[in-house]
């Protein structure tokens, strides 16, 4: 039998079992370093020692030292405190994105904002722009009407009245830029020009006859919304107009005369009624503040909902006149004249402040059957 085939067969084995053994060896080496920086970083150095320490004087010793639990205590609640605040932070970060998320989506809607306020503001621009470019065929149409009246009497072709209504009604309110923001309500300058280029050229809307339908032009006409503020209108009958929605404020209406007309919801603040017969006309829900009605004389009016803070009613005849529900704070009533049970019937119309200010300032002073209020 041959031993060297065998003894060479042996150390070959031998050497790969060693090889294999210091693999493993190798292998478990790579772990335990690992395992030892993960628990390093995990633990920290000082919880890794305390442990060491611990364990090593309990192996050693059978026993443990006060000052050891002590040390493995402090840098067990040292590495727990860490953790702790790391999870805080780690939880926290996930609000912050959000919160940032927030900021920027936020940031995102007032651009989307401003650019929709920009697109509205260019659509009535473009409205404005076309709206001044009917004004040459406005100016033309009233010449022709003025014209048409002065001829006939008063009387206007079925054309020309045709024309004049429906511009009247196409020449609808819009929102236009003022200073570089969008006014609040919608407003229509160009009827507004068109019932002052009428008065101006002494034309009696009252009086002037559309053929077709046999009304006074005034009736047919429409001028809500109008943009008239600072407006003369002196000494000029206004018979059934419709400038519901108006804005009118700071115009002069002194001695002229408004019959059936209608000013619901309008802008009239500041506004001049002195000495101004109105007959049937209705104020519902309108803007008066600081208006001046003095010496003016009102005929079943409608002042139901309206603002009269500080008007002046000084002299003015109330008899027929509805103050429902309407606000009369610092209002004048010197001298006004009413009937006797006027206080009884406001006391039933205004609220209770209202009617406080009436009652704290004014009696009835009875005279022939009539009544004046008397400031207190």
């Amino acid at each position: 039998m041959d031993y060297s085939n065998l003894e060479e067969e042996n150390k070959r084995l031998k050497a790969e079992l060693d090889k294999h053994d210091s693999k493993k060896k190798e292998k478990w080496a790579k772990r335990a370093r690992f395992t030892k920086k993960i628990s390093a970083s995990f633990l920290g150095t000082n919880l890794k020692n305390a442990i060491t320490d611990f364990f090593t004087e309990l192996e050693e010793k059978r026993s443990v030292s006060k000052n050891t639990v002590s040390d493995l205590l402090t840098a067990l609640f040292m590495r727990i405190t860490r953790i702790g605040v790391f999870l805080i932070l780690t939880s926290l970060l996930p609000t912050l994105f959000l919160l940032i998320q927030v900021y920027y989506l936020r940031n995102q809607n007032e651009l989307i904002t401003g650019q929709n306020e920009r697109l509205g503001q260019q659509t009535n621009l473009q409205e404005a722009d076309r709206r001044s470019s009917m004004l040459f065929v406005l100016d033309q149409m009233i010449k022709d009407v003025t014209t048409d009246g002065f001829r006939n009497n008063g009387k206007i072709s079925k054309a020309n009245s045709t024309r004049i209504i429906a511009m009247s009604k196409i020449l609808k309110p819009y929102r236009y830029l003022d200073k570089d923001t969008l006014i609040s309500k919608p407003v229509s300058p160009e009827r507004g020009y068109l019932l002052m280029s009428m008065l101006e050229s002494n034309i009696d809307l009252g009086k002037m006859i559309d053929q077709n339908t046999k009304q006074t032009l005034a009736s047919l006409l429409n001028f809500e919304y109008a943009e008239l503020t600072n407006a003369s209108i002196t000494g000029i009958d206004l018979k059934n107009l419709n400038l519901n929605h108006a804005k009118m404020d700071a115009s002069n209406f002194m001695k002229s005369y408004i019959h059936k007309s209608q000013f619901n919801n309008a802008y009239l603040k500041k506004s001049n009624f002195s000495r101004t017969d109105i007959v049937e006309s209705s104020f519902f829900n309108a803007n008066l503040n600081q208006a001046n009605f003095k010496g003016a004389s009102l005929k079943i009016i409608n002042f139901e909902n309206a603002n009269l803070s500080n008007v002046d009613f000084s002299g003015a005849d109330l008899i027929q006149v509805n103050f429902k529900n309407a606000i009369i704070l610092e209002a004048k009533f010197d001298n006004a004249h009413v009937a006797p049970d006027w206080m009884d019937i406001q006391e039933k119309n205004l609220d209770s402040d209202n009617f406080d200010y009436l009652e704290d300032h004014y009696k009835i002073k009875i005279h022939n059957k009539k009544g004046v209020l008397i400031r207190k």
